[in-house]
C-alpha cells in the first residue's frame, strides 16, 4: 500500500511524504502506482519550471518507493502563495485517486480527511 501523509503548520503544508508500493498490478502494470508517480513528479516540475524553485526532494527505493517534499518558506508572499496551492492541487489528486483505489492508497491529511473543506 502506498502511504501519503501531509504535515501542515496552521493551513500551510510544510511536507509531503509518499511511500510504499500499491502492488495493485504486476510491476510495470500498476496503474496506481503509476499515477501516485504522475500526480508527484508533475507537481515538482511544475513548481521547478513555473515558479523557478528547486523543490527540496528526498527519494529512495525502499519499501517500493519513498518520496519527501519539504516545502521551503518563500520571501515573496506570492510565490508562497502559489507553491502552496500547487501543494494542495497534489494533495487534493492523490486523495481523488485514494476514492477509487483506497485499498492502494491510503492519504493522511487533517484538512481534506472526509473531503474538500471551505
Amino acid at each position: 500500500m502506498i502511504l501519503a501523509t501531509v504535515k501542515r503548520d496552521g493551513g500551510d503544508i510544510e511536507e509531503i511524504t509518499i511511500s510504499g508500493h500499491a502492488h495493485a498490478a504486476e510491476y510495470g502494470k500498476d496503474i496506481v502506482c503509476s499515477a501516485v508517480s504522475a500526480i508527484s513528479f508533475g507537481t515538482l516540475n511544475a513548481v521547478h519550471a513555473l515558479l523557478g524553485i528547486t523543490p527540496q526532494v528526498e527519494q529512495a527505493e525502499r519499501e517500493g518507493g519513498f518520496l519527501r517534499w519539504r516545502l521551503e518558506r518563500t520571501a515573496d508572499q506570492a510565490v508562497h502563495e502559489k507553491q502552496q496551492l500547487l501543494a494542495e492541487s497534489l494533495v487534493v489528486s492523490l486523495y481523488s485517486v485514494s476514492q477509487q483505489y483506497g485499498t492502494f492508497l491510503t492519504v493522511h491529511d487533517t484538512k481534506w480527511q472526509g473531503g474538500a473543506t471551505t
